[in-house]
């Protein structure tokens, strides 16, 4: 047994597997660091430190640094578009060890089926990927999922070890006006003494109370530090949040302090796997920490000990007797770059390269892309015979998922309406694509600068129907139909010609492809808007959240527009 083997080498009965010698520990428990240590470890576990111990084999540090592994509090993996042995192969050697996902996308694809493949696709990694059940399946009323998960479908997963509580619970309104659906998920949780996870952007006062004492206890929607310190104060865990799109981590640094750094966390949310590669994960995040003035031992607590504690992860987040072997090795405490990650005592990267092995095989996942027959017909939208003078435009600012809201005469040919490029408006489509209903929403679009052509993905938080934008028909059509051979991903057509598309058909989200190709296709992408001189500088992803009807002003989804801030759908056409 591991435990006995564990007590046999740390009494020095038997050699260890692996002396790691001079190094300087990053103390998290002592809260200092120390000099001249050598860490002994045996099947996986730390067995001693400084204790004297014999070691089949020892790595001389020659002075490094030596921490623990890097947490991710809170990611979807499918946001960057990898499956997740991809994704593993680019976080690992940053120095990331764990990651707490919410496969919130994909559970809103294929439902309880989606849980089970990222399970069984994260098994044997040189990373932990530990789960959290999405909470909110469908997202909302307003549009058409592929698939529902209750509290009664979550129960089997309470005995996954991986699986570690619920994910964000993100319909607030929801708990405090005591859905009962709701808490019905949250109290399997709670009772079970798992954490729950929050996600409550701007909620203060009374409704924060009420909201924590429904048993939720985590934050990753704060964007001051006002509104971190109250939810900190009122006994929540923090996550500094630094994705893609939201970047939140500098403007909350005047919340941390010695005082309250243990109730801090660092996560990624949604990060594209271009900024994983040129930026970093977790390792940008931690020199973000330290480069704003945090004490490095806090800094290292946020990223990696303060996850064990809010999760519940026994034996993890320090570097102690019993405690696991996922360690990394750097040179310069001021500029954090991993140079040697070990997973389970296991060298597994070394100067930012796997070495290593992913497990190859793949299990499988069904066709998700399910759209009923289309024709170039469909995406006409014929103007009012009366009555309507002016169309609902929804208003897409670059770098953000907030839209407006513009109110605009059409221009109208041969009784359609059609895209205005003086205006910048041009033609919008959400297809239901989960089980062949031949919902499709229709409206327009200001922002996305698009000249020509038609941009189109089944990236489409948060149930991941098929978007489309674009100028005219017939590249509209050729979007649409595109997608749908391809069974899922990106695409840009231009009449009867697709000039870029990148294939995303595990359940439409994550490509089957290894993750150099998906970095070098969205780069292609990037250029290919460059040379269309599109004023957006991220149009597919400002479109991927066009059908988030959560999010003000207005949205689209498979059954037409919505007024997010009335929280009700509303006709394209106003009178």
């Amino acid at each position: 047994m591991t435990g006995k083997n564990l007590i046999d080498a740390g009494r020095g009965l038997v050699s260890c597997d692996l002396n790691l010698a001079n190094c300087s520990l990053v103390d998290l428990l002592r809260g200092e660091i120390r000099r001249g240590v050598t860490v002994s470890v045996h099947r996986g576990m730390i067995a001693g430190i400084d204790d004297g111990l014999r070691a089949d084999r020892t790595i001389d540090l020659k002075g490094l640094y030596l921490a623990p592994g890097l947490v991710d509090s809170h990611v979807h993996i499918e946001s960057s578009m990898l499956t997740p042995p991809e994704y593993a192969r680019i976080v690992v050697p940053r120095g990331t060890t764990a990651v707490v996902a919410d496969p919130h996308e994909i559970a809103n694809v294929l439902g309880y089926e989606g849980m089970r493949y990222m399970l069984a696709a994260s098994e044997g990694l040189p990373l932990d990927v530990y789960l959290m059940v999405p909470s909110c399946v469908p997202a909302t009323d307003f549009d058409t999922a592929g698939a529902a998960l209750y509290a009664s479908d979550m129960y089997p997963f309470l005995r996954e070890p991986r699986v570690l509580g619920l994910g964000e619970v993100m319909n607030y309104p929801g708990v405090l006006y005591k859905d009962p659906k709701l808490l019905d998920k949250i109290a399997l949780f709670r009772d079970a003494g798992k954490p729950v996870d929050g996600h409550a952007p701007g909620l203060a006062g009374g409704p924060l109370s009420a909201y924590i004492a429904a048993g939720i206890g985590s934050d990753h929607e704060c964007t001051l530090p006002e509104e971190a310190l109250e939810k900190v104060a009122k006994g929540m865990y923090v996550m500094l949040r630094e994705g893609s799109t939201a970047k939140d981590l500098r403007a909350l640094l005047p919340a941390l302090s010695p005082r309250t750094a243990s109730r801090f966390l660092v996560c990624s949310d949604d990060r594209h796997p271009n900024d994983l590669v040129d930026e970093g994960h977790m390792d940008h995040a931690l020199r973000l920490l330290l480069a704003g003035g945090v004490d490095p031992i806090d800094a290292f607590r946020v990223a990696c000990l303060n996850p064990a504690r809010w999760f519940g992860i026994r034996g993890s987040g320090a570097v102690a007797p019993g405690y696991r072997a996922d360690l990394v090795a750097f040179e310069k405490l001021e500029d954090f770059r991993a140079k040697l990650v070990f997973k389970g005592g296991l060298l597994v990267a070394e100067e930012g390269e796997l070495v290593a092995e992913i497990p190859s095989t793949r299990p499988p996942a069904r066709d998700s892309v399910n759209i009923k027959w289309l024709t170039e017909e469909d995406f006409r939208i014929p103007a009012p015979e009366s009555g309507a003078r002016r169309i609902r435009v929804i208003e897409a600012r670059p770098g953000s998922i907030i839209t407006g809201e513009l109110l605009a005469e059409p221009r109208i040919e041969e009784g359609l309406c059609v895209s205005d490029l003086g205006r910048d408006i041009v033609k919008v489509f959400v297809i239901e694509r989960h089980t062949g209903s031949g919902n499709i929403g229709k409206g327009f679009i200001s922002g996305l600068g698009l000249r020509r052509g038609a941009l189109g993905c089944t990236v489409s938080h948060d149930s991941h129907n098929m978007i489309v934008a674009g100028v005219d028909d017939r590249s509209i059509f050729k979007a649409a139909r595109h997608l749908n051979k391809m069974k899922g991903g990106l695409v840009f057509a231009v009449g009867d010609e697709v000039l870029l598309d990148l294939p995303l058909p595990v359940a439409g989200l994550m490509s089957d492809r290894d993750a150099s190709f998906v970095v070098e296709r969205l780069r292609s992408f990037d250029e290919l808007f460059a040379r269309e001189a599109l004023r957006n500088p991220s149009p597919l992803m400002t479109l991927s959240f066009m059908a988030l009807p959560v999010i003000p002003k207005l949205k689209i989804t498979d059954r037409g527009l919505v007024d997010v801030e009335r929280f009700t759908p509303v006709d394209l056409f106003v009178d």
